[in-house]
């Protein structure tokens, strides 16, 4: 058979790039928005609010320039600009409401500002534990090593008698900050419990 008539090899497409780094994309931010939808839901009826996360990979820049443009838009209804972080971010996220508010200032906009702790979900705050706990456990089998087999069998019966008797420890919260910016007082947020306000009406 000539080399013309031999049967050509099909080619195989390529194949589709995998989604599966997409739904844990939106897994993240599912998590990261999560304490924040019931205030959202609050504020939405009367507010044009705009949610922005602050993570260790957040551009300063970019989230200056996203929450100054909310907030300058010239539209009817007040506006307000969520900033949210975790724990290990929030001196960023502190950086970008300054920045922020600096750029109300020089566009001659008046500037409110109010910062409220919130309970972090159970699942950051295992990821927050964890780094702790397993460096306890580290100790305890160095201590276990050391010790004879009689030793351990007793501290493993107190260790019962201890949870059949003694009420269940305390489950520990985790906290982290949110920030409010807007250009007029927003009652709702400064009415909150814990909540704490700043101002440029404050500034001399």
């Amino acid at each position: 058979m000539s080399a013309t008539n031999a049967p050509q090899k099909r080619k195989q497409p390529s194949p589709e790039p995998s989604s599966s780094k997409k739904p844990r994309t939106q897994e993240n931010n599912n998590t990261l928005i999560g304490p924040h939808e019931a205030t959202l839901e609050e504020l939405a009826p009367a507010h044009n609010v705009l949610a922005l996360s602050v993570l260790s990979s957040t551009q300063i820049r970019k989230r200056v320039s996203s929450a100054t443009s909310h907030l300058l838009q010239k539209a009817s209804g007040s506006r307000i600009v969520l900033l949210h972080a975790r724990p290990a971010d929030v001196c960023k996220m502190i950086t970008v409401a300054e920045q922020c508010k600096r750029v109300l200032g020089e566009q001659g906009q008046a500037w409110h500002q109010y910062n409220e702790l919130y309970d972090l979900p159970p699942e950051s705050a295992k990821k927050k534990q964890k780094k702790t706990t397993s460096e306890r456990v580290e100790v305890d089998e160095e201590a276990e090593e050391e010790s004879d087999s009689d030793k351990g069998a007793f501290e493993a019966m107190e260790s019962r008698f201890e949870k059949a008797v003694l009420p269940p420890p305390r489950v520990r919260t985790y906290k982290s900050l949110r920030i409010f910016l807007s250009h007029e007082a927003i009652p709702e947020l400064k009415s909150r419990e814990n909540v704490t306000v700043q101002t440029s009406e404050d500034t001399s």
